[in-house]
């Protein structure tokens, strides 16, 4: 089973760095070990339920009417649902409760084990969507360009100093269960870097830019992940890219190295 995440990275770009070292960085190894690093905490801790304790809500079902002797047993009326923080009515037929025992609407509860996996009250532990051991299998990072760079050439835009600047990018990790008991330490993972408008219109350094396709809006551009909600960070272009050869640095403060290998993830 794969596992798609998409995140939005926040970083400063080392000094004199251009959008062409940029999107070279994308396609590092050093970008790779970066990404798992910050996409680890996430999938462990905000992993979905597994689809089967979905489908077992309507087995948790209770009743919460308290003129109803079987009502009484349940807790579910003495206090409200904390995820929209609104009670549950004398006639309520849509309450769940979880076996841990605490009480959500059937809607909202859905909604949260989409996300997490845990109790949102007692953080009681489900079965998660998804565990083991997984490795990178594709890298999709999508440089965030500012709107005054819209109506550059291609040329312009990649020679475009960016040093000491906080850049953004949108990146997306897809990620490949592996079998425990391999002995592998490294899996190879394909990398695409591209370069985003403000509109959705993307390219590579190759691709042409089309300018009469381009209008005026500028949207904000959205992050999000099977696993988790939108993250945002902001980390040190020296940290992401930190070489155990200094020989392979270049003048731009990005390390470059054309062999792209990436150790497993583990997901409990």
């Amino acid at each position: 089973m794969d596992i798609t995440v998409r995140v939005e990275v926040q970083y400063v770009a080392p000094e004199h760095a251009l959008i062409s070292d940029v999107l070279q960085m994308f396609r590092t190894p050093s970008w790779v070990r970066f990404m798992v690093r910050y996409i680890s905490p996430h999938l462990k801790n905000a992993a979905p339920a597994d689809t089967s304790v979905v489908e077992s809500l309507a087995s948790w079902k209770v009743l919460t009417n308290a003129n109803d002797p079987a009502a009484q047993h349940s807790s579910c009326a003495a206090s409200p649902c904390v995820i929209c923080m609104s009670d549950f009515s004398a006639q309520e037929k849509d309450a769940v409760q979880l076996p841990c025992g605490h009480c959500f609407h059937h809607g909202c509860i859905q909604s949260w084990l989409k996300l997490r996996s845990t109790c949102p009250t007692c953080r009681f532990q489900f079965r998660k969507a998804f565990s083991g051991s997984y490795a990178v299998k594709t890298l999709n990072s999508a440089l965030l360009l500012k709107p005054e760079h819209r109506y550059l050439t291609k040329d312009d835009i990649l020679k475009t100093c960016v040093g000491k600047e906080t850049v953004r990018a949108v990146v997306n990790v897809t990620l490949s269960q592996i079998a425990s008991q391999t002995k592998r330490s490294q899996y190879p993972c394909v990398l695409n870097a591209l370069m985003m408008h403000s509109n959705g219109e993307s390219f590579t350094e190759v691709a042409p830019i089309d300018k009469s396709s381009m209008d005026n809006t500028v949207a904000a551009a959205a992050a999000g992940s099977r696993a988790a909600a939108a993250a945002r960070h902001v980390r040190s272009a020296d940290e992401m890219c930190a070489s155990s050869d200094s020989s392979s640095s270049s003048s731009s403060g990005y390390e470059h190295d054309d062999k792209c290998r990436t150790k497993r993830v583990r997901v409990n």
